[in-house]
């Protein structure tokens, strides 16, 4: 008798059920639906997506945008996921391999957890653009110059040489190319840092970013990374 008549399995079908084990010990289908940031081993964003379908240490990447540089092959690509988990209240780093399945679908496969911390989860690219802030629920408050200094899906940091508390909002207009058309995106000051007398770096989240705007951001990081 041979073996897959003795043990009525296969050697690919014992293969995916430990796979299938290891994925349901570290959790992983409690992020089914997260939003990711899919990059490179070095680092480079490939795409925006949601995870979607999760089952075992496999999923499907439901695109956020348009905007993708991963290259419309079979062969599967390793990758680091990065998202966040609300119901966790914190950052998540995953592993695993992407490649594009039938009907032009993303599938990612063998995910692991990485880790799970407070870092950072968006990816920035860094810049210099002049823009201009007012203040929101502040009838008659004046613009004031500011200077754009990076940039992610999730925030900004700026330079302002007038002092703002954490918490107050405000209004951000700014081009983040000399032809781009001009953005206006709703901001939440989160951190500020004096780096000399006169002189404050804050760190900004965007309470809500609509999709375009999004789009734009994500195009302008691809972009930056290209260069």
């Amino acid at each position: 008798m041979g073996l897959f008549n003795l043990f009525g399995k296969t050697a690919k079908q014992t293969e995916e059920e430990a796979a299938a084990e290891r994925a349901r010990r570290m959790d992983l289908e409690v992020y089914s639906g997260m939003r990711v940031e899919v990059t490179s081993t070095d680092g480079r964003m490939f795409l925006v997506a949601r995870l979607a379908g999760l089952r075992g240490d496999r999923a499907q990447l439901k695109l956020n945008t348009e905007a993708v540089l991963m290259a419309s092959s079979e062969d599967p690509v390793p990758v680091t996921l990065r998202g966040y988990s609300s119901r966790e209240n914190r950052a998540v780093f995953l592993r695993g391999t992407v490649r594009l399945g039938a009907g032009g679908v993303w599938l990612v496969e063998h995910l692991t957890l990485v880790k799970r911390n407070d870092d950072r989860i968006h990816l920035r690219a860094v810049t210099d653009r002049e823009g201009v802030i007012s203040p929101l629920g502040r009838p008659g408050g004046a613009e004031e110059p500011c200077r754009l200094l990076n940039i992610s899906v999730g925030g900004v940091c700026l330079g302002l040489e007038k002092r703002y508390d954490v918490g107050d909002k405000f209004l951000l207009r700014v081009r983040l190319t000399p032809e781009g058309e001009l953005l206006a995106l709703r901001c939440q000051m989160l951190r500020i840092l004096e780096r000399r007398h006169g002189y404050f770096e804050y760190g900004c989240r965007f309470p809500e970013l609509e999709a375009a705007n999004e789009e734009r951001i994500l195009r302008y990081i691809f972009a930056a990374q290209e260069r």
